[in-house]
């Protein structure tokens, strides 16, 4: 026969869902390292959710963690290959550490993926000038420009 507390895990994802929303609210407000701090505590109560996973990647990354955020990001990924916030937030936090070539090949599968996703192929532009791949820049530009031409 088996027990459980059922309250117990009751009160753990009560808490996860009241701390997953309060560093939403925080990023709203812009308050990204205090947003990852919570985020942080609710992915220990409730570590497989994966839209939390990917705020928490998110708020990593404005708060100047993008090493650390990288790991969230990923661990969105090996569940949902194709989630386009996780593959541009990778890709962002690829260039903010310096890593081009691993933030081009990210974008590229984005691309690839999801060749209608406007801003991508501007990012992808910018990557690619940033490596001084400057004819890829200017494909990327165009399919850009096609997409959203206000851009």
């Amino acid at each position: 026969m088996w027990f459980w507390q059922k309250g117990q895990a009751k009160g753990k994802a009560t808490r996860a869902d009241y701390l997953w929303t309060q560093g939403q609210r925080l990023m709203e407000r812009k308050r990204y390292d205090r947003a990852a701090e919570i985020m942080r505590e609710a992915q220990e109560l409730e570590p497989s959710r994966l839209d939390g996973r990917l705020n928490l990647g998110a708020a990593l990354y404005m708060s100047g963690q993008a090493d650390e955020a990288i790991a969230h990001l990923r661990y969105v990924l090996a569940f949902e290959p194709q989630n386009t916030s996780a593959l541009l937030n990778l890709a962002a936090c690829y260039d903010a550490t310096g890593r081009d070539e691993e933030a081009i090949e990210t974008l590229e599968t984005l691309v690839s993926d999801r060749p209608n996703w406007r801003d991508a192929h501007y990012n992808l532009a910018v990557a690619y000038y940033k490596r001084e791949h400057y004819e890829k820049a200017m494909d990327a530009l165009k399919a850009e420009l096609r997409l959203n031409p206000q851009h």
